[in-house]
């Protein structure tokens, strides 16, 4: 029996054995197959993850392209300059970041506010955020950084990398031109997809309108890191396995058509005033100057983080320095305006130039009394005097018979009351009071013949960019045509090579030359001949020009009588506007300069200076064929 029994135990042990190595070798079988799929058929795959413990990549900025004059001066360029950041995830553990941030401090002279900032975002950051990198220092000179290159190798994730910071050498002369860069913002990221969160975008002006191409394209590059971050030589066996680096490139360059010499002209001639000018060609609607007074400078406000002082002295300023007035603000056209009505006449047939009304000084209609500037009147008037001598009665006159409608679908074919689409970022479009126009903002009003009379002097509720001004006067001069302005003139990639930005009609007007003449002729009037608005305020020893001066009301003249005579700012800040446009040279045109000076009283006097200052040096340094 005995035996019996040992040979069933030894039949249960050999089959428990069968079992257990079975059971070993399917584990075997099941450790090598998951070994062949991490080794083999995912190999590649976990390599590269493996890698990324040892290997940093590292984004390239790069350089911003520039953006010069026509005469081939930098308004915008690129300065290298270095900063310190650091990688969280390396620099301390997430809960005990004081002992590190201490240590780096005194590395880099930090003061206790950046401290205590940097303790608290490091506190907070979790996940991904700690394998980002931050700047903890930035705007370094080249001298420093050599300095403190040495404090930095014993501190774990700290790093010194370079970049770009915008530069505009022209200062304020050019601000409103190029604009500025800033930090891209949370909120703007989302519109520039791909955009690191540390980059600087175009904030305003060119730098915003031509932000896709003036950005550039990053680069990477990868550097193997030791335990605390610090970079180390590529080992041989490592350095065939490396990705190669990728160069950043350089934004495309944009060569304008300002001349600097007219935009610094545009900045002496406005000394202390406030308005704007803009020089624009007739045909090609190249800008040759444009400039708003007062200015800001652009450099203080491209850096890391605005002074706040600066942005409060900037933004909170009653003289609004960041806005360029020249296309983001709009005022009363005044007798500028005048050249539509007159043209409009006349191409509707309701008058001739040699239609004549009675000018006494003012004239009553129904229940109400409209005077001219002139208190003594001009007697009788046709169209030649009424535009170099600017007789309001005339075009109270004129507005009857055109009527509102015929006045206001005329004025829209200049585009009056619609962006001209300047190549500049935040246009203003202006207003054009036009039927729908008045329903929608005067509802229950009834529009009578004094609010078109006012419409027809540039009054009541149009208002006009400076920009717009001279987009008008430049299609009567150019036989109709209205150009959109632009200062982009050529793209220039890395390799030098330049394409050119086309000219754009907008609209060409089936307008007599007869009838343009006939308006072109009156505005050599005024400023060429004894009598005319501009005449004794121009500079004469350049061949002629033909312009229209314009003085528009900013408060009605019973609401200034009301003005204590003792408030010397409050009366000097409600005087008229003052405004002039003229084309040059009158024989064979090629430029208008439009010039709006506020508060400045009388265009003759404050407008006219500043436009003949532009025009005779674009006589001298431009191109004129008299």
């Amino acid at each position: 029996m005995r035996i019996l029994n040992q040979q069933e135990e030894v039949r249960n042990i050999t089959e428990k054995s069968r079992l257990i190595i079975g059971a070993i070798l399917l584990t075997l079988l099941l450790i090598a197959a998951r070994l062949f799929y991490l080794q083999v058929y995912r190999g590649e795959e976990n390599f590269q993850r493996s890698r990324g413990n040892y290997l940093l990549r590292e984004k390239i900025f790069p350089a911003r392209g520039d953006i010069l004059t026509a005469d081939g001066k930098v308004m915008a360029t690129t300065t290298a300059q270095f900063r310190i950041q650091i990688l969280p995830i390396l620099f301390t553990e997430e809960d005990e970041p004081e002992e590190s941030v201490m240590k780096l401090a005194s590395a880099l002279s930090l003061t206790d506010t950046q401290s205590t900032e940097l303790v608290e975002y490091l506190l907070s950051c979790r996940g991904r955020c700690r394998h980002v990198p931050i700047t903890v220092k930035d705007e370094i000179p080249k001298e420093e950084m050599l300095r403190l290159s040495s404090y930095l190798t014993d501190i774990p994730g700290a790093r010194i990398s370079s970049f770009y910071r915008r530069n505009y050498p022209a200062g304020t002369d050019e601000a409103h031109v190029t604009g500025y860069v800033a930090r891209v913002s949370k909120n703007e990221l989302a519109g520039y997809p791909g955009y690191d969160a540390e980059s600087f975008i175009g904030k305003t002006g060119l730098e915003k309108a031509w932000e896709n191409e003036l950005h550039g394209t990053y680069g990477e590059t990868w550097h193997v890191i030791d335990y605390i971050g610090r970079r180390i030589d590529t080992p041989e066996m490592l350095s065939a396995e490396m990705p190669d680096p990728v160069p950043a490139i350089k934004g495309t360059s944009i060569q304008t058509s300002i001349l600097s010499y007219m935009q610094e002209e545009a900045a002496a001639a406005f000394g202390g005033q406030t308005g704007a000018v803009a020089v624009m060609n007739i045909r090609t609607g190249d800008i040759l100057a444009l400039y708003s007074s007062p200015s800001y400078d652009p450099n203080l406000l491209s850096g890391k983080r605005i002074p706040a002082g600066v942005w409060l002295e900037y933004s909170e300023s009653i003289l609004q320095p960041l806005t360029n007035k020249a296309v983001q603000a709009s005022f009363f056209p005044g007798s500028t305006f005048k050249v539509i009505p007159a043209l409009a006449g006349l191409e509707y047939r309701v008058i001739s130039p040699y239609t004549s009304f009675l000018c006494t000084g003012c004239l009553w209609f129904d229940t109400e009394i409209k005077c001219c500037w002139n208190k003594w009147g001009h007697n009788h008037t046709a169209l030649y005097r009424a535009l170099k001598e600017s007789c309001d009665i005339y075009f109270y006159n004129l507005s009857e018979r055109l009527g509102h409608h015929r006045l206001t679908e005329f004025s829209r074919l200049f585009n009056v009351g619609r962006q001209t689409g300047i190549d500049l970022a935040g246009e203003e479009d202006g207003i054009l009071p036009t039927m729908e126009w008045f329903d929608f903002n005067h509802r229950g009003q009834i529009l009578n013949k004094g609010y078109t009379m006012n419409l027809a002097i540039g009054q009541g509720d149009i208002r006009m960019t400076p920009l717009q001004i001279a987009v008008v006067y430049a299609a009567i001069a150019n036989g109709g045509i209205v150009i959109r302005p632009k200062i982009g003139n050529y793209l220039i990639d890395n390799k030098g090579r330049r394409t050119p930005i086309e000219p754009e009609v907008l609209r060409v007007l089936d307008i007599k030359e007869k009838n343009r003449l006939e308006v072109m002729r009156a505005l050599w009037g005024v400023t060429n001949e004894a009598g005319g608005t501009a005449y004794y305020y121009v500079d004469h020893t350049i061949p002629a020009a033909a312009g229209k001066t314009g003085t528009s009301q900013i408060i009605s003249k019973s609401e200034r009588k009301l003005i204590d005579f003792l408030d010397e700012d409050r009366r000097s800040m409600t005087a008229d506007d003052a405004l002039f446009a003229a084309v040059f040279p009158y024989k064979r045109p090629e430029i208008v300069a439009v010039a709006v000076v506020e508060s400045g009283a009388h265009g003759a006097e404050a407008a006219a200076p500043i436009v003949y200052r532009l025009l005779k040096s674009y006589y001298y340094r431009g191109r004129v064929e008299e």
